[in-house]
């Protein structure tokens, strides 16, 4: 099960793993960020319900206040105003009681609140008793029931200063408890912060192993592909500067005998071995490409009497893309060693590059003894071997082109071989992606 969720994984494109990588860790933040809101919405909420007791209780101090000083009011002025300002303040009042009555209180808070209560009743009692005595000009009842009133008024904010009191010593403990639990959400919070960070730093760092791995692979297998293929076109460990040298002095010596051929055939050999040297490992430009084709052909028309026929159709504007070393070359040996080599008519290679829409397209036809599906289907697949090859060619196959542009460009379908069947030639089409080379400096467009 472990093994089939690895290569699950492994077949998940870079962008798939990032995406996944980035939606768990905003899930697993976005969860940890839920969780300390609950908690600390929780803690706020308490905090501020701490002493809501305390400020109903000052609130019912006042209103108390209030109603004794419109009871006085009326009592001495008799008036509608001061009636209505009354009755006014006694409804406030009650309502606040009430809101005492349903608060959760602490402790010995409960029997004080209860006294607060059954004074207050008693309280509006004998204040309603006064007034209505006030009203019908009961003198000496208003008097005795205002002195009740006025006594329980004096008890009344003796005990509201009592709960203040008690209320206040409960709630500040009850803050410092839920100051301390704060302390620890956000404790908690950093701590969280602190994980997620390094859950993705791990997360990211797994990908970014699992990208650098096939890249630092493919770079490898490409960096054989090259050194094999050096080693296979020297055939024998040549210092390049001997070499040079030695084709230098070659073509000096038949300038000054005057023999203009022979020193034209040194340079495009002293020529065509230097790029083989320097470019073989490095990227290169389509144009020197061509140029090491036309030094190639040079070489082969001198050896071979001129049986080469070799054309171009060149698409100026395109010979500027990027592109591996030693690509074109091999594609060309490969038409003449097993094109046209050994037939009876004459034989043509035409080499062909034109711009297209996404890069340039190459193709090398021949007019030679063509090929099969079978075989075609053995080369695009790496299982079918041309005969006499490493006798007769520079050891660069069509199989290590076709790898060298897979691993260079990261996709399959540059490379392609079309032959209509025996004798009915052959030609290859390499689709280059544009990556444009100007002063030395790659431009992707």
């Amino acid at each position: 099960m472990a093994n089939e969720k690895s290569r699950l994984w492994d077949r998940l494109s870079v962008q798939s793993k990032f995406t996944m990588v980035f939606i768990l860790t905003g899930l697993i933040i976005f969860v940890v960020n839920l969780y300390l809101f609950i908690n600390i919405d929780s803690v706020i909420i308490r905090i501020n319900r701490i002493y809501d007791s305390n400020v109903t209780v000052n609130s019912l101090s006042d209103s108390l206040d209030e109603l004794q000083n419109s009871l006085r009011g009326y009592l001495d002025t008799r008036s509608t105003d001061t009636m209505e300002e009354y009755y006014r303040q006694e409804t406030e009042f009650q309502n606040l009681l009430l809101e005492l009555e349903d608060s959760d209180m602490p402790g010995n808070s409960v029997i004080i609140t209860e006294n607060i209560r059954n004074l207050s009743k008693n309280y509006i009692k004998a204040a309603d008793t006064a007034v209505n005595a006030r009203r019908g000009n009961i003198v000496e009842k208003y008097k005795i029931s205002y002195q009740q009133a006025l006594s329980l008024y004096g008890y009344i904010n003796t005990y509201l200063y009592s709960l203040n009191n008690e209320l206040f010593r409960h709630n500040t403990q009850s803050y410092s408890g839920l100051v301390k639990s704060f302390r620890t959400l956000e404790m908690i919070s950093m701590i969280m912060l602190v994980v997620i960070s390094m859950i993705d730093v791990f997360l990211l760092t797994l990908i970014s192993k699992n990208i650098l791995d096939p890249v630092q692979e493919r770079e490898l297998v490409m960096e054989t592909h090259l050194k094999d293929a050096e080693l296979k076109y020297l055939q024998a460990q040549i210092n390049p500067h001997f070499l040079f040298n030695t084709l230098n002095a070659g073509a000096q010596l038949a300038m000054m005998e005057d023999a203009e051929r022979t020193e034209e055939y040194l340079q495009n050999v002293a020529a065509f071995f230097r790029y083989r040297i320097r470019k073989g490992a490095e990227a290169s430009r389509l144009r020197d490409e061509i140029a090491l084709v036309d030094n190639y052909i040079y070489i082969l028309n001198v050896r071979f009497a001129g049986e080469i026929n070799f054309n171009k159709e060149i698409d100026e504007n395109a010979l500027d893309i990027e592109m591996p070393g030693m690509i074109l070359q091999p594609i060309v040996e490969n038409s003449v060693n097993h094109g046209i080599r050994g037939i009876e008519r004459e034989g043509h290679i035409r080499l062909t590059v034109t711009g297209t829409e996404t890069g340039v397209r190459i193709s090398v036809s021949d007019n030679g003894i063509g090929m099969t599906e079978e075989q075609i289907k053995g080369i695009l697949e790496g299982g079918y071997v041309m005969k006499d090859q490493e006798k007769n060619s520079n050891g660069v196959g069509v199989r290590n082109v076709i790898s060298r542009l897979e691993l260079y460009y990261g996709e399959k379908g540059i490379f392609d071989i079309k032959s209509e069947g025996k004798d009915r030639g052959t030609e290859i089409i390499i689709d280059l992606p544009r990556k444009i080379v100007k002063n030395e400096e790659i431009l992707h467009v």
